[in-house]
């Protein structure tokens, strides 16, 4: 009997290990509907051209989702590892190797409920209400460098569905959305009669192209397989 449990042992172990080395690259990200959809098989906008580059790159990954800056921090300190939707700034550049754009820009604005007087066309006038902003991402790190202060103006969440809900509530004065994924999350939430207006777009003047990026510690090999991917989709898309 213990013969027969050793060698059950042994090969779940060798099946998991070679399914380990299946898998060239992890690819995190986070939800982001409808550019990135969880589900069974991660789908969506974007998760549809990242699909197609990796599969002109001819590789073998495996997608997970994480919260954004749990998924962030994954990909600027371990090797091997590929992030998307990330938009490409000052502060990030030097941390990866990036590919760009992935998908078309996409225009981040503040959005109130329409009941609400707060101003949301100014960030002077912003900063004397009080913001719901998920961790770590690239509005509330933007927010930040402006002097905003979390547990002051800015309210914390680890996901956007708890901003809208706490939006919804009167709990937070202002969210920080695009458009397509502010109507998809309040249909989700059941909340598609609520009254929301919005205001100013977050970055002014910049560019807020999808992109997907690989850590710096990523191997020479890799990167080149991802940029040779990445290039054919291009042209292909071109065409």
């Amino acid at each position: 009997m213990m013969k027969y449990f050793i060698y059950i042992l042994s090969a779940i172990i060798s099946i998991t290990l070679v399914n380990a080395k299946e898998v060239e690259l992890e690819v995190v990200t986070e939800s982001w509907p409808p550019f990135i959809i969880p589900g069974e098989e991660t789908s969506g906008i974007v998760t549809n051209s990242i699909r197609e580059i990796l599969k002109y790159a001819d590789i073998d990954y495996a997608i997970n989702i994480y919260p954004w800056s749990r998924a962030y921090h994954l990909a600027k300190t371990k090797p091997n590892i590929l992030i998307y939707s990330i938009y490409k700034t000052k502060e990030r550049e030097q941390y990866f190797h990036w590919f760009c754009p992935v998908y078309q820009s996409t225009p981040i604005r503040f959005y109130k409920l329409t009941s609400n007087q707060t101003n949301i066309n100014s960030i002077d006038a912003i900063k004397s209400s009080i913001l719901g902003v998920m961790r770590g991402d690239n509005s509330h790190e933007y927010l930040l460098s402006l002097g905003f202060k979390s547990g002051v103006n800015l309210d914390i969440s680890s996901n956007e569905n708890a901003n809208l809900r706490k939006l919804i509530k009167g709990r937070v004065d202002a969210v920080i959305q695009s458009e397509e994924s502010i109507k998809y999350r309040l249909n989700q939430l059941g909340a598609n009669d609520v009254d929301i207006t919005s205001g100013m777009a977050l970055h002014q003047g910049q560019k807020a192209e999808h992109c997907m990026a690989l850590g710096i510690k990523t191997t020479p090999e890799l990167i080149e397989k991802v940029k040779k991917g990445f290039q054919k989709w291009q042209k292909n898309k071109s065409l």
